[in-house]
């Protein structure tokens, strides 16, 4: 078994929050990366290609600044980026497994090299290639004017973008997951230069280890674990850092800020006192709800809407038994993303007791298929993810159709 490299911290250049400063004073090193012994004859060509005489150190000016368009992180406590002169450096959070560790990766021009960093975390930008297994990394390709970058996504049937689906049927992006599992040897052949991948527990760790030990940088996207939208779109930040967009995304960017602040404000000024909401579906025997630290509550908190689960302190979801949800729900003025349900029926079939709930009864039912296309693509997963002022708004016309009577919602759909 071959053992990964320690990444030590280094002295941070910037003041980090209070979030970023706990995730950081707990970080160890990784764990031992699983035994490697597929793709042996992939991994020696790799390594003639690759291989420590192919490479030279540039002659550095380190009095030159590379990038003097720069991004900062303002909400997002997943990851954060550290500008040299020269080069970029990557440090991602990961938190969402059993222990805690900080994954940095170092951003190169052609032909650099820096010590402390092994071929799978130096990553030669721009990247011009990218694969992506998740449908929430599409949108920001899409809005950073990237699409021509990505080469391979996991597999169409889930796609909602249409430039996205036709350039998959022309085969100018491939999937890498068409039977529903990565395929590593459809991944390796495909000259994609890096891969964005989702960490979540149990996530194809295996996978995700071989491809970085024949050499190929693996990206982890936990937006999922962010405590705002705000965060949770901040993330596009990435893409733009990794393919020298600084200056598109903070242009893109200062609009999304400005807009979601702008709604905020208003419920502010013009809001005392919200309704109350519960949210989820039962399925088997647990009902999963978003959790008190999520982006879910915290933007429930942000428009004044009562939530029975606020005060938890889980950042994904929380398992509660029916009966639990239930006893909340019966008195919820209204009830948001029910699950797969899609008509007020829909819901009777999956338990015929939720005729009790009052939002039923009012039709105040809201779920996450206003963009949605048969085929199975649903733009809340999608470009949603990047629109945080859009998603907001949508909420608030739920909660407080007075307030922006001219808006229609875009994500959301009120079940008929």
């Amino acid at each position: 078994m071959g053992k990964s490299e320690d990444l030590p911290l280094k002295m941070y250049t910037k003041p980090l929050s209070e979030e970023k400063l706990i995730v950081m004073k707990r970080c160890i090193p990784l764990v031992q990366r699983s035994n490697f012994a597929l793709f042996c004859i992939s991994l020696l060509c790799l390594v003639a290609c690759n291989g420590p005489d192919s490479k030279k150190r540039a002659n550095r000016n380190s009095q030159t600044d590379l990038f003097p368009q720069k991004v900062s992180i303002d909400h997002a406590i997943g990851f954060d980026v550290i500008y040299h002169n020269d080069w970029k450096e990557l440090h991602l959070f990961r938190h969402y497994n059993d222990f805690i560790d900080t994954v940095k990766y170092a951003l190169l021009t052609a032909g650099m090299t820096v010590n402390g960093f092994d071929e799978s975390h130096s990553i030669q930008i721009p990247v011009q290639a990218f694969g992506a297994l998740s449908t929430t990394q599409l949108g920001m390709f899409d809005l950073l004017d990237a699409l021509n970058e990505l080469k391979a996504i996991e597999v169409k049937r889930y796609v909602h973008n249409q430039e996205i689906i036709d350039k998959v049927e022309k085969g100018d992006i491939i999937e890498l997951a068409p039977a529903g599992k990565l395929n590593l040897e459809t991944t390796i052949a495909s000259n994609i230069e890096l891969l964005m991948g989702v960490g979540y527990p149990n996530s194809q760790n295996d996978d995700f280890q071989t491809l970085q030990q024949m050499g190929m940088p693996v990206i982890l996207n936990a937006d999922w674990q962010e405590k705002t939208l705000l965060g949770r779109a901040e993330w596009m930040k990435i893409l733009a850092i990794l393919t020298n967009k600084e200056a598109e995304v903070k242009e893109v960017w200062s609009k999304i800020e400005s807009d979601y602040q702008a709604v905020v404000d208003k419920i502010q000024i013009e809001i005392e006192e919200g309704p109350s909401t519960i949210t989820g579906l039962i399925s088997g025997d647990s009902w999963y709800v978003a959790g008190g630290d999520s982006f879910v509550n915290n933007l429930l908190k942000e428009i004044k809407v009562s939530y029975p689960w606020s005060d938890a302190n889980e950042t994904g979801s929380i398992r509660l038994d029916f009966e639990t949800v239930y006893e909340k729900g019966l008195d919820a003025d209204y009830w948001l993303a029910p699950g797969s349900a899609k008509t007020m029926d829909d819901l009777l079939q999956a338990d015929g007791r939720f005729v009790d709930f009052k939002s039923f009864k009012e039709q105040k039912v809201f779920n996450i298929f206003g963009r949605y296309i048969p085929a199975g693509g649903n733009d809340y997963y999608e470009s949603a993810i990047v629109a945080p002022h859009i998603v907001l708004k949508d909420m608030v016309k739920i909660f407080y159709p007075e307030l922006f009577p001219d808006h229609e919602l875009v994500y959301y759909n009120q079940l008929q």
